[in-house]
């Protein structure tokens, strides 16, 4: 797997503030990510909490509301208002960049990846973050291949090379564009979950604009 090097690229872009994932607004760009330092006591909150987690969350939420409700809805533990707070600067984050008024919120705990295949959604933008274990990985627009080459591997999106796979980092919070962005459906971000081994444990927040 190849470490994100470069700041820009001609499909995905990142920066170490919020303001990063205001790239998303741009037509050639599919992914924007805002880089950001792993957090131990949010880890250690759902390393601790992971078996009493359950099914997760899966909820609309208002942004008023949000804070109360993932306060009564979460399970208690150390940590516990650091991830509230966290998980409200997201959504209040994402709100304001789309003028929308709730998110579509899914919080879960993670065995084994979700969504193995790469594909894209099909919905305008997607806020992704992984609290704990490994991040989404996702393909630059510009690294797809007309057709198979030695050594590539096809997805239904075309055909690819391992090596152009680019990885959130744990924490990194990523807004994917999907299928049904404006008329720019070329650019949807193309991405899966990562593997899982055995004894790991991953915790992955989605946010969608309401």
């Amino acid at each position: 797997m190849l470490a994100i090097q470069s700041i820009h690229s001609q499909s995905w872009s990142q920066g170490d503030s919020p303001m990063a994932l205001s790239e998303i607004i741009a037509p050639d760009k599919s992914v924007a990510i805002w880089k950001r330092l792993t957090n131990p006591v949010i880890q250690n909150y759902f390393d601790t909490t992971f078996s009493s987690l359950g099914m997760g969350i899966r909820q609309m939420f208002e942004l008023p509301s949000l804070k109360e409700a993932l306060m009564r809805s979460l399970p208690d533990g150390e940590g516990k208002n650091e991830v509230v707070e966290d998980i409200y600067l997201l959504s209040d984050v994402l709100t304001c960049l789309f003028d929308c008024e709730g998110v579509g919120l899914r919080l879960v705990p993670l065995t084994a990846a979700m969504c193995p295949k790469f594909h894209t959604d099909q919905i305008p933008v997607r806020l992704v973050n992984t609290y704990l274990g490994q991040g989404t990985e996702f393909l630059p627009v510009e690294e797809l291949l007309d057709e198979p080459v030695i050594g590539s591997k096809s997805s239904s999106k075309g055909a690819y090379h391992p090596h152009s796979i680019q990885q959130l980092d744990t924490h990194d919070v990523g807004l994917l564009k999907g299928s049904a962005w404006d008329k720019h459906e070329h650019m949807a971000a193309i991405h899966r979950s990562c593997k899982v081994a055995n004894d790991e444990k991953r915790v992955l927040l989605t946010l969608d604009p309401i």
